[in-house]
Order: C-alpha cells, then structure tokens, then sequence
C-alpha cells in the first residue's frame, strides 16, 4: 500500500514540475516540511484558481481549509471535492486526500510543523480577502495599482519565503538574532515576490482566461489599456510598455533573492541548492518573455524548456559553494535581457523575440 509519504512525493511530482526537483534534495525533516508546506500552498490555489466556484463555495472552502490547519476534522473539506469540475484531476486527489499531508506534517518536529501551518494559514486569509474582488468593467479581478499588488505577492508567496526562512533557521540550528537569520528574514519576503512576479508575467493569457490579471490596472490605463487588451493583436506595442515595470520590480526582487540564496552557508548545501534552482530559472524565464509577444497570445508558453533546466541543475549544482562563480553566472543570464531593456527605455518600445 502506498504510504502517506510516498502520496505526497508522488503528488508533489503532479503539481509540480518546477519545484519537485529542487525540493527532493532537502534533507530529512526539512523535506517533508518543505514538502507538507507546498503541497498545502497548492490546496489553496486550487481554491483561488476554481473558475467554477462562486465567491460562496470559495468561502465555503477557505473555511473548511481553515478547520484543517487548526487540527479539526478533514472531512468537510475533503468531501467539498467529490464530483469538482474545473480543476486538474491531480490538484483534486491532493484536496480530496489533505489528511494524508497533516499526517506527514504531524511527524515533523513540532517548531517545523507550526511554522508551516502558521504561515499556510496566513496566505489562505489573504487570498480569501482577495477573492471577493469585483470585476471591472472589462469584466476581469485585477489589482488596482503596484502596491495592490505587492500585497497580493505577500500574501500568495511573500508569506512561502517566510515559511521557508523560519524551516531553514530550525534546519540550520539558528536563532533569531543570529546574523545570517536576520539577512534570511531581511530578504525573505522577496525571495518569495520575485518568483511569484516571474509567474504573473508568463501567464498573462492563462490568468485571462478564467477573468484575473495580475497586471494592476493603473498600467494599463496609463497606456490606454483595459486589462483584456493586453491580448489584442493590434495593441502590442502599448501591452509591452503596460508591462515594463513589472519586469523592472521583478529584477530588484530576484537580485534580492540571490543575495537571500547566497546567505545560506555554504557548508548547507541543500538548502543552498534549493534556493538557487528557482531562481536561476526564474532569469531564464524573465529572459524568454521580455519583448516577447508569446507574453499575450494565448496558447504561446514562455516556459524554459527541459534540456535548459537541466544545464540549470548542473551548473548549479558544479558551483553551489562558488558565491563569485555564482554572481558572475547570475549577472551573465541577465546580460542579454538588460541590454533590451536598455533599448527599450531609450525608444519606448521593446524589441520583438522569438516565441519561446
């Protein structure tokens, strides 16, 4: 019979492709609350992401979900699954089976375990909030401003960087006032941010389609956009300056990321090695979809493709302990995309790419 850990390794494996990999060469306790943590963070998406739900049977839901983390019974929100419609069948198993993850989470050692459900329970308020978003009048949910969306970013990812800071700290033996625990915790927050920002920006259509956009409104409007024209083949030119200064945040958050990744001892490299993964491809990503029309066209992936993750892992891999190989390797990735944004800026209007 499959173990309750061999469900949750194998789930986590369906969800998700980008951060199974890194996650797996945790050690020990630290995996399976790393792994507990993420799998539960994917149960709230589900949530969030359900275009078939009504802001009730979300409410409904979050609540239930809210009685799991707190210990009471499972089975209101397991139950709350049968028979779903629009969600991927492997996201419906993982809700479906929730006791199975808190069972896992329950062998971890107890500061571990709270701080996983602490910070759980924290994004699952924030985007409760956020869900009873209205639409606009183009009919989709969308952050107003950029700080709108900075405080979405926190609650959806800034609060995994947190999770994750307080799990290493447990892993690492650190207290609260070591220095390396207040550079982690400085940084934290971006860590998170920088890689969420990555994802808003590649999934522009999917977000679309089932009526959100995480591009803040008031970027549109100043081009004289409306967020569904950011998929109009004739307002190309006006959907990539709508965006650029989202691409500018997310390269102050990921260059805060690194010098989170970076303050993790060598000696930790799992940890270290966890971090960086992420993030390089997080560039690489960044790299695909500036300038790059894929960004708005619907069935267009901007996704790095596989043999490229894997020059990623080994690179990686080959220079964990090396913080001037990485830095340098860092800035290298970046080079190209700072070269069009410098064009860019100096006529207003991006350079086409290739479709990824």
């Amino acid at each position: 019979m499959q173990t309750d850990w061999d469900f949750c390794t194998a789930s986590l494996r369906k969800v998700s492709r980008t951060f199974s990999r890194p996650i797996e060469v945790l050690p020990g306790d630290l995996r399976k609350a790393v792994t507990c943590g993420y799998l539960l963070c994917r149960i709230v998406d589900a949530v969030e992401d359900n275009a078939a739900f009504t802001l009730g049977d979300r409410d409904a839901r979050y609540r239930a979900f809210h009685d799991v983390i707190q210990g009471k019974s499972v089975a209101e929100f397991e139950q709350s699954w049968s028979g779903v419609d629009g969600s991927p069948p492997e996201e419906i198993e993982l809700c479906s089976q929730v006791d199975r993850v808190m069972a896992v989470l329950d062998a971890v050692p107890s500061e571990m375990r709270e701080a996983v459900l602490r910070w759980v329970s924290e994004m699952a308020r924030g985007m409760q909030i956020y869900s009873h978003r209205s639409a606009g009048p183009d009919g989709v949910i969308t952050p107003s401003t950029t700080e709108d969306l900075q405080r979405y970013c926190y609650f959806v990812a800034g609060t995994v960087g947190h999770m994750l800071t307080e799990l290493f700290s447990c892993e690492m033996g650190l207290q609260h006032d070591d220095p390396i625990a207040r550079q982690l915790n400085e940084n934290a927050e971006a860590f998170g941010t920088g890689l969420q920002l990555v994802n808003i920006l590649k999934d522009i259509t999917d977000d679309l389609h089932r009526g959100w956009s995480f591009v803040p409104r008031s970027l549109c409007s100043a081009h004289g956009l409306t967020n569904r024209d950011l998929v109009d083949p004739g307002r190309r030119t006006a959907a990539h300056e709508a965006v650029m200064p989202l691409f500018d945040l997310t390269r102050r958050n990921l260059g805060r990321a690194l010098d989170y990744a970076l303050a993790v001892p060598a000696e930790h490299r799992e940890i270290r090695l966890f971090c960086l993964l992420p993030l390089w491809l997080a560039v690489k990503t960044v790299g695909l979809a500036y300038g790059n029309d894929a960004m708005f066209t619907p069935g267009q992936a901007v996704k790095v493709s596989r043999q490229e993750v894997e020059e990623v892992i080994a690179r990686c891999t080959a220079d964990c302990g090396d913080d001037t190989l990485l830095r340098a390797d860092y800035e290298a990735m970046w080079s190209p995309v700072s070269r069009l944004m410098v064009a860019s800026s100096a006529s207003s209007r991006p350079r086409e790419m290739d479709a990824a």
